[in-house]
């Protein structure tokens, strides 16, 4: 490890070729100082855009693998190396900890948990919430088959979304005249995500059994991510079309008029796919030039085709008790028709923000002995 600096500069090698130039300045940002920045919250208490513009390093010295900097305005911080190679390797904020797991139907085993055991230890939550991390969905065994039963499992994660639609809303069907939602059918409900029309979109979404005995009504799922990359392994340039038409997503009824403008698939800024929407029947496609078009209904059809395909989706039956939550981001799921005549089906369903997860996985992460989430 080399560590030298000239002036405004902090120069840093490392053995395995790590090589990085760090501005004085903005090691004088992140300073973690307690008369800089605020250690329960991590925000700064003084002004950084009054920070001198000239600033130097003074002087430093070399602990361990750690980094104590005096600054020409008499400043003194100290930074972890380890820090210093992160925020450089890693510039950017992850919204969930850990690596995605691009699946097929081979997926094997599915992520199921129980909540009884995530319950009773706080490391099992985390473990479901890594599968949600990794693969977009995790599955919950022995949830209260109660109308409310799922927020045994919602009240250790955050406050779960209200929308229009209330804030837990049944999904069974109705009769013909109470239905304001296809889900509210007994009819197959395609491929989709829910809710693009809302901005923002719907994070997660929870489906809570509480009983499925009719004839019919499977859940399926598709991982989006990797049917998005699946799209353009075959053709860049259909991907490509799919990341750039926006479209329009529109729901109405009688109290709601929602509505959102968006692409059916996003990337972050290192181009890896981030989000992916797809509803056959709220999307309207914008008006744009018709060859461009064209190519875009090649590309939406080849994507559908990818979704539904055997080799891509996985699918099951919920059971009484049996609840999914899944990445709205990511996870394309459907189900199929079934007919009422032939038993009940009566569902419950819910939405969490995104925050709302990132923040307890990565409370988790840090301290597994952290107290359940508890409104202030």
């Amino acid at each position: 490890m080399n560590v030298t600096f000239k002036k405004n500069r902090l120069y840093l090698t490392e053995p395995d070729g790590f090589d990085f130039t760090y501005s004085a300045l903005w090691l004088r940002e992140m300073s973690d100082n307690p008369a800089f920045r605020d250690p329960q919250t991590g925000h700064k208490i003084a002004d950084a855009d009054e920070l001198p513009l000239d600033l130097e390093i003074n002087n430093l010295k070399i602990i361990d693998r750690h980094i104590e900097i005096t600054f020409s305005d008499l400043h003194q911080s100290t930074y972890s190396i380890d820090n210093l190679r992160e925020y450089t390797e890693e510039p950017t904020s992850k919204e969930l900890i850990g690596s995605k797991e691009y699946w097929d139907s081979n997926l094997d085993p599915l992520p199921w948990h129980d909540l009884t055991e995530i319950k009773n230890n706080p490391e099992q939550l985390l473990a479901a919430l890594n599968d949600l991390s990794k693969l977009g969905f995790a599955l919950i065994r022995n949830v209260p088959s109660e109308m409310d039963g799922m927020r045994e499992f919602t009240d250790l994660l955050g406050p779960i979304r209200t929308t229009n639609n209330g804030i837990i809303e049944d999904i069974k069907a109705l009769p013909p005249g109470d239905v304001y939602d296809l889900s509210m059918t007994a009819r197959a409900l395609e491929p989709h995500t829910d809710n693009p029309f809302r901005w923002p979109q719907p994070g997660y979404v929870l489906l809570h059994c509480l009983s499925n005995t009719t004839e019919g009504g499977e859940s399926g799922m598709t991982d989006g991510f990797r049917a998005a990359y699946e799209l353009k392994k075959q053709s860049p340039e259909l991907f490509d079309v799919l990341c750039t038409v926006p479209i329009n997503w529109k729901y109405s009824d009688e109290q709601a008029i929602l509505e959102d403008s968006s692409t059916f698939i996003e990337l972050n800024r290192n181009q890896e796919v981030s989000h992916v929407r797809f509803h056959g029947r709220s999307d309207r496609v914008s008006i744009t030039d018709p060859d461009k078009l064209d190519l875009f209904y090649k590309a939406r059809r080849e994507f559908k085709k990818l979704i539904q395909s055997d080799e891509l989706e996985v699918r099951f039956k919920l059971k009484e008790g049996d609840m999914f939550i899944v990445d709205n981001y990511r996870i394309i799921h459907r189900r199929t028709a079934f007919k009422p005549e032939t038993g009940k089906r009566h569902m419950r369903q819910a939405y969490i923000d995104r925050d709302v997860i990132s923040s307890r996985q990565k409370v988790l992460a840090r301290d597994t002995n952290v107290q359940a989430w508890q409104a202030r």
